[in-house]
């Protein structure tokens, strides 16, 4: 399955740990450099992560790139500015906002008497102490600072049942409010994912670029990431502890898998599709 690049326009939505890059050290391979060439090529690698936007924007900047980013889940939408003068009030750091969810300060409230009655399934994550917050992540210092910089979404350890899960679950999109389960943690946030943020973008690319034929591919590895593998075009897992998390049978028949785990994998999958031309 290779086509050609000049005829199609890709969006490519990919997440983060366990998919760009280790899921160990976090290490992306050629994976920056690849993404370079699918920019000049003329398609559009968006970040769709669980992490903040303050360690998406880091991990950017630091290899010289701007790319369009869905953070926390699909909590917050943001795309590079163009220049100087498109940057206003509002902007974070070059970026402008496209969309937001309700932040969890609006949601609190109603989260709160919800999860009394759950108070012992769980610990918040930023209840726990610091060297567990490590173990749990592979984060320290710097990096643990910016993974603490979340706007949309709460994470928990669940401690209990996949039955009291389940009904916590049920409680919560009772009331317009989701549990996300994730590879590491569980986010709690209202009631986006990033499968909707994706399709959010999506719609505005092809308003943007109408002349284009765009085909969407996402990447990813675990269970927060089905929802947007069901959107795509294309859908690739990538090799990863998270994949025993994936229990949809569609998307399980659906998508291609890579051999090789993160960040090879990455690259694996990339070349599957698109002809990247002479290298």
């Amino acid at each position: 399955m290779n086509n050609n690049s000049n005829i199609n326009t890709y969006l490519i939505f990919t997440d983060l740990d366990g998919t760009f890059l280790s899921n160990d050290d976090f290490s992306f391979g050629d994976n920056i450099k690849l993404t370079k060439k699918l920019i000049s090529l003329g398609h559009f690698v968006i970040v769709n992560s669980s992490k903040t936007f303050a360690e998406i924007h880091d991990l950017l900047s630091s290899n010289d790139l701007m790319l369009p980013i869905i953070c926390e889940t699909g909590g917050g939408i943001y795309l590079p500015a163009d220049d100087s003068s498109s940057i206003h009030p509002g902007s974070y750091d070059n970026y402008i906002k496209l969309f937001e969810a309700p932040k969890i300060s609006e949601i609190q409230e109603k989260l709160s008497i919800i999860l009394n009655e759950f108070e012992n399934d769980f610990d918040f994550f930023d209840d726990l102490e610091e060297k567990e917050q490590e173990k749990l992540t592979n984060l320290r210092g710097h990096g643990l600072i910016l993974a603490s910089k979340r706007i949309f979404t709460k994470l928990i350890v669940w401690r209990a049942s996949e039955e009291r899960f389940m009904k916590l679950t049920e409680r919560l999109k009772n009331n317009d409010l989701d549990l996300i389960r994730g590879a590491r943690f569980c986010h709690l946030c209202s009631n986006f994912s990033k499968g909707k943020s994706m399709n959010y973008l999506v719609s505005y690319f092809r308003k943007l670029y109408s002349q284009k034929t765009i085909s969407t591919i996402a990447l990813g590895d675990s269970s927060n990431d089905i929802d947007m593998l069901i959107e795509a075009d294309f859908s690739y897992i990538i090799n990863s502890v998270g994949n025993k998390t994936i229990l949809n049978e569609d998307i399980l028949s659906k998508s291609m898998k890579s051999i090789s785990p993160a960040p090879n994998g990455w690259q694996e999958c990339i070349m599957k599709i698109i002809n990247l031309g002479d290298q």
